[in-house]
Order: structure tokens, then C-alpha cells, then sequence
């Protein structure tokens, strides 16, 4: 019979909540149960050295985001940070466009500056071709060009008179071209028609050759005369801009000087000389009639103002305070920026700086990035530049790779940067960069760690009550009962897996209370209580306990062999929880163990095959040191024995079996049966220590549920480690079962209250000797083993 004293009473094993005193409606509950957190991000947000970017590290669903935004509420910043970002041409390195940092809201200010001022130039151009001083000066210079050229052409013509000769055009539907042609009887003729006439004797030979000669002769002084009057034109160009230069710069340098009074910004002031100097070198930019023969030539000069413009990649105009950007996808051009590549393919240089754009880093200039862990790890190349970034202040934009389209010469001038960047994910994260990167405990100085529960105070169910209401309000659901809140709390702690906890997974909750609303509307009612809180638990596991439910089947047709009665010698029931994320269930599974002498020692057939973890093969490793160090310090432990998972054919691990194993093997040792009416779970260390184990409420539930269903005889309960007790929060029917003795769970510390519990006998303690009583179960475990050992010891000699 099992000895009482390690029964729990139900009314031990009853967990209850009693309403909160009040609601504090108006308290901000954002942050409940992560004041540690919530300090690291203060202390990280405060600090504006470089490296205190920080990593929060929690699990998924315990508000990382929310409580982030609500410590993000109170940021602020230096105006100074907040700065409008552009891109100009740089007239001396045109593939290099230079940056140019403005104060938040003036970069606009300057583009339209720079806009009117080349409009002004337009107009100024424009109203200067049409002075009279300017018409006078260019007629002048125009007069002494062409009277040059008529003079050259008119000589030419009268010494080619005196020769027999004459300049004619010569047009065809390609072009128009100036040729000489001899005369001939006082006409125009084509050496075709000379030619004729020499070959009819008409013209002699030598008068033919004379005539040819002087052609050719002319041809070359006729081409060195128009070679002449073209770089006479180039000369006039150039005059006549020195006459605009001379005319124009003083005005369009009065309005540079103007607008560089607006600006402190030495780049910018330095960058506005440049401009001046190229607006005024290149004024026929401006000259609509150039433009126009320039057309009619059919010549590509025609100028391109592009280079005139401002690109702004960040405008700050209307950020009132620090910016956050969230980036889903940090990719390298995300992150970083790029250059966008032509419609037309083409890489145009003048104009290349108008296609860049900036990235995320660029865009939280001033502010905070945040990005997730897992996202930026996924792209090595990513997280190297976003180092080197936050180590040297300064973006450099890439330019796209298509491979259809040829790679872009710009390379644009560095813009500097200064930024927070908050890193989100999880421990496993975190541990691999801090352990294997040198610059992340560099970079990353903080680290703010969310815990996935609270402790249970009555101030924080106060709080946590308070949320539940906010969620209530804020979402329009239906309105909760007291006894539908305290069920909500109630559920909040066996998500904790601690009577003493509440789960900080607050998404969890909000989604139960709206399944809850969801199950109340299909029934038609009016308000949440306690029975739609429980009807929505049990509706979310019903949709997800399929697993659960096959298994059970078939454990009830037989397929799956287990007893729920009687005894058994080497043999016990364990139990096991299978975790699927999103939800868990326990269920029960037959240790066996055989033994024989040898010295083999204890074979994990599980390890054997391949099917154990790490944890659990250390476990078996722990039950050769405690029957070492327990039954066979006076002479040579000589076993050899097997444990087996029963029916187990998927990978296993933990060590939450170990109790069940040891006692299985006791059992086979002693010969002293074990009740199978009853399931064990515990860790087990060499000392003979009953520890804790994870899950303990779905394993008892799941053992629960399947002697109910073959009908629970009155006997069967379970077996845990007592430091768990804290840990039972039970549905409400196993509660009712426990409470009228038709179920029962038993608590242990050690391994011997263990035996006792599955064998009805004392297990025997030692005495000063170190004999155990001869009819414990210790007494016959070690009597086996020594017998065991004189076997090997005689088949040795």
C-alpha cells in the first residue's frame, strides 16, 4: 500500500485566484513585468556614445515591440541630428556626387533656391541676347568674323575666275557639299564632258592634265579657307561667351553671394562656388538660339540642365521628433540605398546623381532602426556593412547589379550618419554573435532581456488585470465578468508553468480573449464569464489536440501496450510531453528494464539506436554512478542492464525519466514488482535526488485523461518530483477527480520515497555499516548485486 504522507490533498493540489482589488484604468501597462528591460532600454536610449546600440532578447509575444515603441514615446534627440540629406553634381568629379547635409526642412529651401536661380539665369540670358548694348557689342564681333570670311572667300573667287574657275553646290537628297568646276567655252562643265572632249580630240592632252592640276590645287587652298572660317566661328563662340561671361557673371555672382549668406555649411558654401563657376563657363546652356542651330546642324550639343539639380534622400521637413524605422527585409540595398540604373540602360553621368536613393539606415538618420536578428543574419554581407557602418559613421550607397543593364560608374560620396540601431531576437542569437563576432559586444553594448514571466504579486495582477481590460476596451469586446477575469488570470499563470508566475506572452492572452468573444457572439451572449473563457480554452485545444487524440486511440484499441492495473516486475509507466509549439500535451509510455550479470553496465537502447539526445543519454549515464556509488562500494558493480522506451520509434530527449528508469531497474534487481496503476516523472542526480521536471501539469492531465476514458478505478494517480508542486496548476476536471479520491498524485524528494511509493514496501536505509534491512527493496537490490558479482567472480577464476 502506498504510504500516505507523500499524497497531496486536493486541497493542496486546488489552485485558485481571488479578483483583483481594483483596475487602474488609466495606468500605462505596456511595460508589465520588464522593469529590467525596460532600464536596459533607458540606459541605451540615454547614452549617446557610440556602441550603446542595443539587442533585445527575449522570446516572441512578451510585448519586445510594444515596450520598445512605449520607451521610443519619451526619445528624443539634438536638432542638430535631425538633418535633411541630398546628393549634387560635383562639377570637378562628375562620377562622384558630393553629399550635402542640411538642417531638418531646409534642403527643400535649397532646391527651390537653386531652381529659381538657374530659372533666373534663363531669363537673364534671355533678356541679355535682347539688349542693345549686347546686339551692338555681337554684331560688332560678328561683322569683323564674317568680313573676314567674305573678304578670304571673294579673293578666292576672283583669282578662281581668272583660272577658268567657279565655286558651285552641289545637293543631292543626302546632302549639300562645295565643289570647283572649270569653264569651258564660257559655261560650267564637269570634267565628265572634258574628259569626253579630250577623247575626241576636242582638248589636248597636256590642257586636260594643266586643267586637272589647277583643280586640285584649289581644292586644297578652297579647304583651307573653310578650315580657317570654322576656327574663326570657334573663335567667335568663344568670344562671344567671354562677352556673356563678362556681361553676366557679376549678376548671377551677386545672387550666389546672396544665397550663400543662408548657408554656414562650408561644403555647401564650397559647393556653391563650383556651381557659380560652372553656370558661368557654361552660359550658352542658356542660349536659346544656339540651342536652336545646334538642332538644325542635327549636332549633339544640345545642354542638359540636370546637373543643375538638388536630389534630397531624406527630408526631415516635417519630423517633429526622432524617427523609427522598422526594417522587414535588411537586405543590402535596403539597408544601405542604391542607384537606380536609366530607362533606356544607359549609365548617364550628369544626371546619375538624381537616381540615388537612400536605405533604411539613411532614412533613420537622427533616430532608431530596428531589425530582427534572424532577418540581418540570413545576409552576411548585410550585417559586415551595417558594422562598418555603425563604426565609422558613414553610408556609402551602392549602385543596383542587373545583370541586364552594364554596372554603374558613380561611386557617391560617403554621407555620415548617427543612429541607433535595435537588434531584436533570441538567446540563441545573441549568444552566437556575442561569441563568435568581436565587433558585436563592441557595437551592441546593450542588452535588454525580456523575461517570459512576472511574479505573481497582487500589484502585478492588478496590472495584468488592467491590461486585460484596456484589451477589452480597445478592441470592442464583449465586457468580462469578475469570474471571467480571474479564469483569464488563471490561464495566465499555467502559461507561466508556475503558481507563483504570470506569463508575460500578453498576445497569447489578448488572443483568448478574442476567441472568447468570437465563441460568446456564435452563442448569442452578452458578456465574457468564467464558462466562455473556459469553452474558448477548450475549443483552441480541440482544434489542435488531433496528435493527442490518435494517440489515445491508440493506446485504447491495444496497439499501444499499457497497463493501468496491477503490478509488474522491471516495468513502469513514464510519462512524456510532446511539444508542438503551440500547444503541448502529456502522455504515458512504458519503461521496461532487464538485467542479468555482466559488465556491460546500463545499455541505453534508445542511445543504441540512435533515437536519444544529449540530455538523455547523460541521464543514463547518472544511473551506473548512483548503483555504483548506492548497492556496490564493497565490491565490483557487475550488471549489465537495459532500458527501453516501449513502442518508442521517434528521437527522444530530456531527462525527465530518469526517476522511472532507476526504478525499473531497481524492480528488475530486487524482483519486487512495481504498481502500474500509477505514473512516474523525474530527474534523478547520483546522489539518489529527485529534481524538477518541465511540463509536470500536462503530464499528469495526459495520464489523467487516459484513465478516464478506460474509467478510473479509484487507485491510479501520478508520481512527481515534490519541488514541482508549485508547478501543478490542473484543469478543473482532474481537480474534481483528485478531490472525491478517484485520482492522486504523490510528491517525492529522493528516489527511495520513489520505491515506495510504486512498491508498497520500505525501501531500507542504511546503517552504520552500510547494510540495508534484508526485506527492503535496497536490502534485496543489494543482495542481487553482490550475487551477480560472485557469478562474474567465479566464471573469471
Amino acid at each position: 500500500m502506498p504510504i500516505p504522507a507523500y499524497e497531496l490533498s486536493a486541497e493542496q493540489i486546488a489552485f485558485r485566484l481571488n479578483p483583483p482589488a481594483s483596475i487602474q484604468k488609466k495606468e500605462d501597462v505596456a511595460i508589465i513585468g520588464q522593469a529590467r528591460a525596460m532600464e536596459a532600454l533607458s540606459l541605451g536610449l540615454g547614452i549617446p556614445s557610440k556602441g550603446y546600440n542595443i539587442f533585445i532578447m527575449g522570446l516572441p509575444r512578451t510585448g519586445r515591440r510594444t515596450a520598445l515603441l512605449n520607451a521610443l514615446t519619451n526619445y528624443t534627440v539634438s536638432p542638430i541630428q535631425l538633418q535633411d540629406k541630398v546628393f549634387v553634381y560635383d562639377f570637378q568629379k562628375p562620377i562622384e556626387p558630393r553629399s550635402l547635409d542640411f538642417p531638418a526642412g531646409r534642403a527643400m529651401e535649397f532646391k527651390k533656391s537653386i531652381h529659381e536661380l538657374v530659372e533666373d539665369v534663363k531669363r537673364i540670358v534671355s533678356i541679355h541676347a535682347e539688349s542693345d548694348e549686347f546686339k551692338a557689342r555681337r554684331d560688332a564681333l560678328l561683322n569683323e568674323m564674317e568680313g573676314g570670311e567674305n573678304r578670304a572667300l571673294s579673293e578666292f573667287e576672283s583669282e578662281l575666275a581668272k583660272a577658268g574657275f567657279r565655286i558651285v553646290q552641289i545637293s543631292d537628297s543626302q546632302q549639300q557639299s562645295t565643289d570647283i568646276l572649270p569653264l569651258y567655252n564660257g559655261e560650267i562643265t564637269s570634267f565628265d564632258v572634258l574628259q569626253a572632249a579630250v577623247a575626241s580630240g576636242k582638248m589636248s592632252e597636256v590642257e586636260w592634265n594643266t586643267l586637272r592640276e589647277h583643280y586640285y590645287g584649289y581644292m586644297d587652298r578652297m579647304k583651307a579657307i573653310f578650315e580657317t572660317m570654322r576656327h574663326s566661328r570657334t573663335k567667335f563662340d568663344k568670344r562671344m561667351d567671354e562677352l556673356r561671361r563678362a556681361m553676366l557673371e557679376p549678376l548671377i555672382e551677386s545672387q550666389i553671394r546672396s544665397l550663400k549668406v543662408s548657408y554656414d555649411n562650408p561644403k555647401i558654401v564650397a559647393w556653391l562656388d563650383f556651381f557659380k563657376d560652372d553656370l558661368v563657363s557654361h552660359l550658352f546652356f542658356f542660349d536659346k538660339t544656339r540651342m536652336e542651330e545646334d538642332r538644325t546642324s542635327r549636332r549633339r550639343r544640345i545642354p542638359s540642365l540636370s546637373r543643375y539639380g538638388v536630389n534630397i534622400i531624406v527630408d526631415r521637413a516635417d519630423c517633429l521628433k526622432a524617427p523609427v524605422v522598422f526594417e522587414n527585409r535588411p537586405n543590402l540595398s535596403n539597408l544601405v540605398g542604391f542607384t537606380d540604373q536609366n530607362p533606356d540602360g544607359s549609365d548617364e553621368i550628369r544626371s546619375g546623381y538624381l537616381r540615388i536613393r537612400a536605405g533604411t539606415i539613411l532614412q533613420a538618420s537622427g533616430g532608431v532602426l530596428v531589425i530582427r536578428a534572424e532577418d540581418i543574419l540570413q545576409d552576411e554581407e548585410a550585417w559586415l556593412y551595417l558594422k562598418r557602418v555603425l563604426q565609422t559613421g558613414k553610408v556609402e550607397i551602392q549602385s543596383t547589379q542587373n545583370p541586364l543593364t552594364p554596372s554603374s560608374l558613380l561611386k557617391p560620396e560617403p554621407v555620415e550618419v548617427s543612429l541607433k540601431v535595435v537588434m531584436i531576437g533570441g538567446e540563441s542569437s545573441y549568444d552566437l554573435l556575442y561569441q563568435t563576432d568581436p565587433d558585436f559586444r563592441k557595437l551592441f553594448k546593450v542588452c535588454a532581456e525580456f523575461d517570459s514571466v512576472m511574479d505573481r504579486t497582487p500589484e502585478n495582477e492588478q496590472r495584468y488585470a488592467t491590461f486585460i481590460q484596456k484589451t477589452v476596451e480597445g478592441e470592442g469586446l464583449r465586457s468580462l465578468t469578475q469570474g471571467a477575469l480571474v479564469a483569464v488570470l488563471e490561464q495566465s499563470v499555467r502559461l507561466a508553468g508556475h503558481r507563483d508566475k504570470l506569463t508575460t506572452c500578453f498576445s497569447s492572452i489578448a488572443d483568448l480573449l478574442r476567441e472568447a468573444d468570437w465563441w460568446a457572439s456564435c452563442e448569442g451572449e452578452t458578456v465574457l464569464n468564467e464558462a466562455t473563457i473556459h469553452r474558448a480554452l477548450e475549443k483552441r485545444a480541440y482544434l489542435q489536440k488531433l496528435p493527442e487524440e490518435k494517440l489515445e486511440s491508440m493506446i485504447m484499441s491495444g496497439e499501444i501496450l499499457l497497463e493501468l492495473e496491477g503490478s509488474a516486475i522491471g516495468k513502469a509507466n513514464g510519462l512524456a510531453v510532446h511539444d508542438r509549439g503551440y500547444y503541448a500535451f502529456g502522455c504515458p509510455v512504458v519503461i521496461s528494464a532487464r538485467v542479468s550479470p555482466g559488465d556491460g553496465g546500463v545499455i541505453n537502447i534508445e542511445g543504441e539506436s540512435g533515437l536519444s539526445g544529449e540530455i538523455f543519454d547523460k541521464a543514463v549515464l547518472i544511473l551506473s554512478g548512483y548503483l555504483r556509488s548506492r548497492y556496490a562500494r564493497g565490491f565490483p558493480l557487475s550488471v549489465t542492464a537495459s532500458i527501453c522506451f516501449e513502442q518508442s520509434y521517434t528521437p527522444i530527449e530530456g531527462d525527465s525519466a530518469t526517476a522511472v528508469q532507476l526504478c525499473s531497474i531497481l524492480s528488475a534487481l530486487a524482483g519486487v514488482p512495481l504498481r502500474q496503476d500509477l505514473a512516474i516523472t523525474g530527474s534523478v542526480n547520483q546522489l539518489g535526488v529527485v529534481q524538477s521536471v518541465g511540463g509536470v501539469s500536462e503530464k499528469v492531465e495526459g495520464f489523467f485523461s487516459i484513465c478516464d476514458k478506460r474509467g478510473l478505478s479509484g487507485s491510479q494517480g501520478v508520481v512527481v518530483p515534490h519541488r514541482n508542486i508549485g508547478n501543478l496548476i490542473l484543469s478543473k476536471k482532474v481537480e474534481e477527480a483528485i478531490s472525491k479520491g478517484k485520482f492522486h498524485i504523490f510528491t517525492i524528494d529522493t528516489i527511495d520515497q520513489a520505491l515506495e511509493v510504486l512498491t508498497g514496501k520500505p525501501a531500507g536505509q542504511e546503517d552504520h555499516n552500510g547494510n540495508f534491512p534484508e526485506a527492503s527493496v535496497n536490502g534485496l537490490v543489494s543482495r542481487e548485486l553482490r550475487r551477480m558479482a560472485d557469478i562474474i567472480h567465479r566464471y573469471e577464476t
